[in-house]
């Protein structure tokens, strides 16, 4: 049974960029989308990602992952940004 997730992330667009570049890497390639597959889009203020798995347990596994890199990707933004005091 074939299930999937969608996500959608919006903010200003340069921080988009930056998301978008840091995980689309991470995307597998063709021989490793047996289990999961993800497409990850960027258009303007909108970062979509669509997940599909073969079945709910390797669909949550991919969606964890996914919002993990996302989260994490928006704090190193956050932390990158320069500080005044």
């Amino acid at each position: 049974m074939r299930v999937e997730a969608e996500f959608e992330f919006g903010a200003d667009a340069a921080n988009l960029e930056k998301i978008y570049t840091a995980v689309k890497e991470e995307r597998a390639d063709e021989s490793d989308k047996k289990r999961s597959f993800v497409n990850i889009e960027l258009e303007g203020t909108k970062l979509d990602i669509h997940i599909c798995g073969d079945d709910i347990v390797r669909l949550r596994a991919a969606v964890n992952t996914w919002l993990r890199l996302v989260k994490i990707a928006e704090e190193m933004i956050e932390l990158c940004q320069p500080r005044t005091f």
